[in-house]
């Protein structure tokens, strides 16, 4: 299974987000796994402490 579009450009987004430590309102943080679920869809990245979903419409929510 793999992410359709949008799940493909959020995944882009956030990792962009997370990494760049010049984004205002977010701190760095190293990503440590990137998964889908094959049950869902869903695509989960754990980042550091947090962890967050990324949805088929490419939204995404820790």
């Amino acid at each position: 299974m793999e992410p359709n579009n949008e799940q493909a450009q959020g995944l882009y987004r956030l990792c962009y987000r997370l990494t760049n430590v010049i984004y205002p309102g977010w701190q760095y943080r190293p990503i440590q796994l990137v998964r889908i679920d094959e049950r869902t869809g869903n695509v989960y990245v754990l980042a550091g402490e947090s962890d967050f979903e990324i949805k088929p419409t490419g939204g995404y929510e820790p």
